[in-house]
């Protein structure tokens, strides 16, 4: 484990996550998240601005009920909370919010975000191989990098 790893674990911990269970987690939204990149908009429902408050609070409720549960009680609420996440029209700009951000703060910041684009924010994923060729990383490191960034993505 590298030493940005290991301070983003205890970042994890500081805040009460569990960093195998953010990294699962956040992992598992960021599947959801780019298998929906291909799903037409005309299945996605258009709501109005109400509507959208509702859709966030229901969210945000139904999220912190799945984390309170034991992971195992809770999976089969996080996946569909997940599946419904997807879908969410507020979802892309907040992701790309939260990336903006680690950019701008984090240490490797701008290669998390890289990361995180090019394996889950467009619907042709960039393989190990090829990430690693674009920043003349070994496959390990990217490994390793991709698990960093997805965890700091989570928290």
């Amino acid at each position: 484990m590298s030493k940005n790893e290991q301070r983003i674990d205890n970042w994890c911990m500081r805040e009460n996550f569990e960093p195998t269970l953010v990294l699962e987690l956040t992992r598992v939204l960021l599947e959801h998240f780019r298998s929906g990149l291909k799903i037409s908009d005309m299945f996605h429902p258009n709501f109005t601005e109400e509507n959208l408050k509702k859709q966030k609070d229901t969210m945000r409720r139904d999220f912190l009920e799945a984390m309170r549960l034991p992971m195992d009680d809770s999976l089969e609420l996080q996946d569909r909370l997940f599946q419904e996440l997807r879908d969410c029209p507020w979802m892309r700009p907040l992701i790309e919010q939260v990336l903006v951000e680690i950019a701008a703060t984090v240490d490797e910041g701008p290669l998390y975000k890289r990361i995180i684009e090019n394996y889950y924010m467009n619907d042709n994923p960039m393989s190990n191989d090829e990430m690693s060729r674009t920043e003349s990383l070994s496959s390990a490191s990217i490994e390793r990098k991709k698990r960093e960034a997805i965890k700091c993505f989570g928290i």
